[in-house]
C-alpha cells in the first residue's frame, strides 16, 4: 500500500509560476537575489532551488508578517529591471520591441504581486 503524502500547499502558486517562467514574467531573479531580500527582512534561508527560495520567501514573510516588506523590495528589484529594459530599448533600438515586450511583463508581474499578496479582510 502507498503511503500518502500530504503537501501543503502554498497560497502564493501563481505568484511563484510567474517568477520561475522568466516568459511570462519577463524577468529572472537570481537565488541569490531572493536570498538577499530574506536577509534584509530576517529570514535566513539556506541554498536551495530557485523554487524552493521563492516558496520560502513568500510564505515565510506571510508568517513573519513582513510580507508587505518583501513586497516592496521584490517591486522596486522589478522596477529597476524595467527600466534597464528602457534604457536598454533606447542603446539598442533594433531591441526596442523585444524589450517593450519584457519590459511589459515585467510590469504586469509586478501587478500580479500586489494582487497576490494583499491579504483577503475577509479572512
Amino acid at each position: 500500500m502507498r503511503k500518502k503524502h500530504h503537501h501543503v500547499k502554498s497560497k502564493f502558486v501563481a505568484l511563484e509560476n510567474n517568477f520561475l517562467n522568466t516568459f511570462f514574467s519577463g524577468l529572472y531573479i537570481s537565488a541569490n537575489e531572493f536570498r538577499a531580500i530574506g536577509e534584509k527582512v530576517g529570514i535566513s534561508m539556506g541554498m536551495n532551488s530557485r523554487e524552493l527560495l521563492i516558496k520560502e520567501l513568500l510564505n515565510k514573510s506571510d508568517a513573519n508578517d513582513t510580507l508587505q516588506q518583501v513586497v516592496t523590495l521584490l517591486n522596486s528589484l522589478i522596477q529597476e529591471r524595467i527600466e534597464t529594459y528602457h534604457a536598454l530599448s533606447k542603446d539598442y533600438p533594433a531591441s526596442a520591441h523585444a524589450l517593450s515586450m519584457l519590459a511589459h511583463k515585467a510590469a504586469a508581474t509586478k501587478s500580479l504581486l500586489s494582487k497576490e499578496t494583499q491579504r483577503n479582510p475577509y479572512e
